[in-house]
């Protein structure tokens, strides 16, 4: 909130503001509104930059601006935020509008123009602050599913504009929470032990409490260092959503020892999220917990009134109260108590690796190399030490031309990437299909890039697992959802589901009667719409479609395919 305070008196002294804050913006959409996700969720390698605003689980609600400004920047993407729209306003501050289903007449104007002469589907445009002025309460567009977006909704932002940082609107102020007098939810609090050896941490769940004690003398035994997990959610009225709480502390005999709040975190310090949860848990067990241990490498500004990184370290074998604290953004709060006591010899079950390993230092590079197997980790890509593990398996898929390596455990979070390299023997016409493939916790084989480089197959890689070089000669599937010469005279669009079994869909080109024709991918449903334009090509007549889908192993296919329209 402090932030928010000088924010403010900022904007007042440069005479940037005319009106109080409460009265600069209106609803992105008319009438009341919830929400299906808030600010500063635990989401996979990032935390939620904005809010989600339900829309009723179908696309095509009027969205607005909700300031006075102009557009400055439209970007389209088959991934990510699909159709977003930035209005830059003159208080310092960017209103973002994501997942949009179309975009108002000028900006769609606009960006196709772009499209056209780029001849292509995906674009990131910056505008000029004089060619797309916006009114407040202006219709820049309607809601929509487009991008990585898991249903019909507005993905909704507020940023501050020189550093582009997403802030959380309600924690400063901008918008008041749709009704709330829900408390939050502590479903689950676990306890950790925590040890060093040779400078490498140990760390083992002891105790997990998922419902608060019926016994309030309950004592809970624990190691002389620990810290706690607190698996935590908010809901709020009229939505079902399982939302994220604003602050957490947690105080020993009533004296804060660790703190954090969700005001604003830059997108560069975003997938800091894996050390901010025990990341292990959520692989393992499919659970997000905050915890209070701060890692080295964890740069996140989130934390306050922290001691000693998070640890908390029992001198004494007396009892001792720990006071955990969860505040929405609404500020209502829940509290859960637990009192405990240091056990001597307290018998913990240790991480212990059967197979060989290797310290590995977070705030140094190491180079791992054995039996055609390089593996080099930068420093920092760690966000503690590790005793690394890395050891070839027995079993071979039956498309492997390498040996399966196992390069540690994806239960441990990486940073930044890590260069795996796997020398294998190949004919020379297959060396540019190697592919690094790897093998997920299901079972199920994909895709993890890969360049071949002097007799190996080399990629950048963000995570731990099971790796092995296989080759994809497969050209990708090309199935139009209409049949050669149909009549779509009565259609808006025409549709075509492109697939590819692995190393995945690169580039396409579509053409209709030879003119370079705009082709929207929908990755996440492996489709290409068209919708048909009459200002583009000629209704009631013939047309003839010519399609070419690559994939990024350089394999191609093509389509040709008559209709009328």
């Amino acid at each position: 909130m402090r932030k928010s305070i000088v924010f403010l008196l900022l904007l007042v002294s440069s005479g940037m503001l005319a009106q109080s804050i409460s009265d600069y913006y209106r609803l992105p959409i008319d009438g009341e509104f919830s929400i299906s996700a808030n600010y500063g969720e635990l989401r996979s390698d990032h935390f939620h930059a904005g809010i989600d605003i339900r829309v009723g689980g179908v696309v095509g609600k009027p969205i607005y601006a909700v300031a006075d400004g102009y557009v400055s920047r439209i970007g389209v993407s088959p991934y990510g935020y699909g159709k977003v729209v930035y209005i830059t306003h003159p208080n310092g501050t960017t209103s973002v509008y994501a997942h949009l289903h179309t975009f108002s007449p000028a900006i769609k104007t606009y960006i196709e123009t772009i499209q056209y002469a780029r001849q292509r589907f995906a674009v990131n445009e910056m505008v000029e602050s004089g060619i797309l002025p916006i009114k407040k309460g202006q219709k820049i567009g309607t809601a929509g599913n487009s991008g990585s977006s898991g249903g019909p909704h507005l993905h909704f932002e507020i940023r501050e504009t020189s550093l582009q940082i997403p802030l959380n609107i309600f924690a400063q102020g901008y918008y008041k929470v749709p009704t709330d007098n829900q408390p939050p939810t502590i479903r689950s609090v676990s306890f950790f032990s925590y040890s060093q050896i040779d400078s490498i941490p140990h760390i083992s769940l002891f105790h997990q409490q998922t419902k608060p004690p019926q016994n309030t003398n309950q004592i809970i035994f624990v190691s002389d260092t620990f810290f706690v997990g607190v698996d935590v959610i908010d809901t709020q009225n009229g939505t079902p959503a399982k939302l994220a709480i604003a602050n957490l502390s947690v105080a020993l005999d009533k004296e804060i020892i660790f703190a954090c709040s969700f005001d604003s975190i830059a997108f560069n310090m975003s997938r800091y999220v894996n050390s901010a949860i025990v990341y292990s848990e959520r692989i393992r067990n499919n659970q997000t917990m905050l915890k209070t241990f701060i890692e080295p490498d964890n740069n996140l500004s989130i934390y306050q009134n922290v001691k000693d990184n998070g640890l908390i370290i029992l001198q004494d074998t007396l009892p001792h109260q720990l006071q955990i604290k969860a505040t929405d953004d609404a500020g209502n709060t829940t509290v859960r108590t637990f009192t405990v006591q240091k056990k001597e010899n307290l018998l913990i079950t240790k991480n212990l690796y059967s197979p060989p390993s290797t310290p590995v230092f977070w705030n140094q590079e190491k180079v791992i190399a054995q039996n055609g197997l390089q593996v080099t980790i930068p420093a920092k890509t760690l966000y503690n030490s590790v005793a690394l593990v890395v050891d070839s398996l027995e079993e071979r898929p039956a498309n492997a031309y390498s040996p399966l390596w196992n390069i540690h455990t994806p239960e441990t979070p990486l940073h930044q990437a890590i260069t795996i390299r796997i020398n294998t023997e190949l004919p020379e016409e297959l060396k540019t299909k190697a592919v690094l493939a790897g093998i997920n916790n299901k079972g199920k084989i994909y895709s993890a890039g890969g360049r071949w480089n002097n007799d190996a197959i080399e990629a950048n890689i963000r995570n731990f697992g099971r790796f092995f070089v296989t080759i994809d000669t497969i050209p990708p599937s090309i199935k139009p959802r209409f049949v050669n010469g149909a009549n779509l005279t009565k259609q808006s669009q025409l549709k075509i589901k492109i697939t590819d079994e692995l190393s995945g869909i690169a580039t396409y080109t579509a053409y209709i009667d030879d003119q370079w024709a705009l082709f929207e991918y929908d990755a996440k449903n492996d489709l290409l719409v068209y919708t048909f334009d009459s200002t583009r090509i000629k209704r009631n007549k013939k047309h003839k479609l010519m399609l070419t889908v690559t994939d990024n192993k350089q394999n191609t296919n093509s389509l040709q395919i008559d209709f009328t329209w």
